[in-house]
């Protein structure tokens, strides 16, 4: 895949953990939602924060690195994870800040929706979700960016 020393200073860039095969804590870094799926990265990045990210997006692009996004694992197709190429993995990005007098909110990359209805302002109804969905399933920021969130969560933010 990529030399060592390439591997070696992307490692010192990183502040979240960088799993190769062998590595304790690879396997069960590497399984996802649908167990069906048994796939294996040369490397898995679990990344602490944004800087992270933008480090295993350069790394990928310098070293022409395949990748797959794992967010909170539950991609049926197996998409989250791929053979030989980089994971970059954001399912430990979970912080929620709300600014309850600009009604604004931040979430980190993968946040699970009840996490961020505990923090909001306004709280919906019991049994009701910003999501629309059940509280416990995570809402990737992708979710967020393009409008799959229901309408629920003007109301409520």
């Amino acid at each position: 895949m990529v030399d060592h020393s390439s591997v070696d200073k992307f490692k010192a860039s990183l502040r979240g953990e960088l799993l190769g095969p062998g590595d304790a804590g690879y396997d069960e870094a590497r399984k996802i939602w649908n167990g069906m799926i048994d796939k294996r990265p040369a490397l898995i990045a679990r990344c602490a924060g944004v800087a992270d990210v933008i480090s295993c997006v350069n790394f990928a692009r310098a070293n022409n690195v395949l990748v797959a996004v794992r967010g909170g694992g539950h991609n049926i197709a197996g998409n989250a994870v791929c053979d030989g190429g980089l994971v970059i993995d954001l399912s430990r990005m979970k912080s929620v800040r709300v600014d309850p007098a600009r009604r604004r909110a931040r979430a980190g990359a993968v946040q699970e929706a009840g996490a961020l209805q505990v923090g909001c302002h306004h709280r919906p109804p019991a049994g009701d979700s910003l999501a629309g969905s059940l509280p416990f399933i995570h809402q990737h920021v992708t979710s967020w960016l393009v409008g799959a969130v229901s309408g629920k969560a003007r109301h409520y933010l």
